[in-house]
């Protein structure tokens, strides 16, 4: 019996499958620049949660706290991890799920 393949779109990409790399990366790529510059840009620069410093300890920033641009460079990590969480399959989403930047991943 022949197995039936999700297929792709402009919408959705690929799922990668750990053979399809080549053909899987590029799309990624394009489909990540298209959800916004914030996604792409913590794809590409990575990200690092605000953090403050308390009695001499780095801690991270309270969310309440945060401003308005370090809400939306979270904003942008969480899109492009979720873009590449659920285009993966469950054998290399197991090796990346503990992974919290979209850089990580």
């Amino acid at each position: 019996m022949e197995i039936i393949r999700e297929g792709s779109s402009a919408s959705r990409p690929p799922i990668l499958d750990g053979k399809n790399y080549s053909y899987w990366k590029p799309r990624m790529i394009f489909f990540i620049k298209t959800l916004d510059k914030k996604a792409w840009r913590a794809l590409v620069a990575g990200y690092d949660p605000p953090m403050i410093t308390v009695n001499g300890v780095l801690v991270p920033k309270p969310e309440v706290g945060w401003t308005n641009a370090e809400e939306q460079a979270s904003v942008g990590n969480a899109r492009a991890l979720n873009a590449i969480f659920n285009r993966v399959n469950l054998n290399i989403f197991k090796l990346i799920n503990s992974c919290s930047t979209a850089k990580e991943a």
